[in-house]
C-alpha cells in the first residue's frame, strides 16, 4: 500500500515537474537555438506593417510578423546568430520607435504623414 502511493506521489512530481520545463522553454525551439519572442513597436498601417518587418530580417531572424492592432512584432530567430537588440536598432533604423530603441528624429520626419505615429517623449 505505501509503494502504491510512493509510486503515485513521484509520478505526480514527475507530471508536475515535466509541465514546468516546457513553460521555462515557452518559444525555444527542439534544437535549443531558435527562439521566439515578441516586443512592441510603434507605426500605424500597412506600409509600417511591410518596413517594420523588413527591416526586422537582419540575418539570424527567419521570420517577423507585426501586428497593426497591437503593435507587437514577433520574431522567430537563430540566438547563435541575433540577439533582439539588433532587431530593436535595425527596426528604429526604418523610422520606427520600439520598446527599447527610440527611432532618429530625422529618420522619423521621413516616414509618410499615415506612418508617421504619436511619439512618446
Amino acid at each position: 500500500m505505501k509503494s502504491i502511493f510512493l509510486i503515485s506521489i513521484i509520478s505526480l512530481f514527475n507530471l508536475c515537474s515535466s509541465g514546468n520545463t516546457t513553460q521555462a522553454q515557452a518559444g525555444l525551439s527542439a534544437d535549443g537555438t531558435t527562439m521566439t519572442t515578441k516586443f512592441k513597436v510603434f507605426g500605424n498601417c500597412g506600409m509600417c506593417k511591410k518596413r517594420i518587418e523588413k527591416a526586422a530580417k537582419i540575418d539570424g531572424v527567419t521570420a517577423a510578423d507585426w501586428d497593426v492592432d497591437s503593435k507587437i512584432l514577433t520574431i522567430i530567430f537563430d540566438e547563435t546568430k541575433v540577439k533582439p537588440s539588433q532587431v530593436h536598432r535595425a527596426v528604429a533604423a526604418v523610422g520606427h520607435d520600439t520598446e527599447k530603441v527610440k527611432a532618429d528624429d530625422a529618420v522619423y520626419a521621413n516616414l509618410h504623414e499615415c506612418c508617421q505615429y504619436e511619439r512618446a517623449n
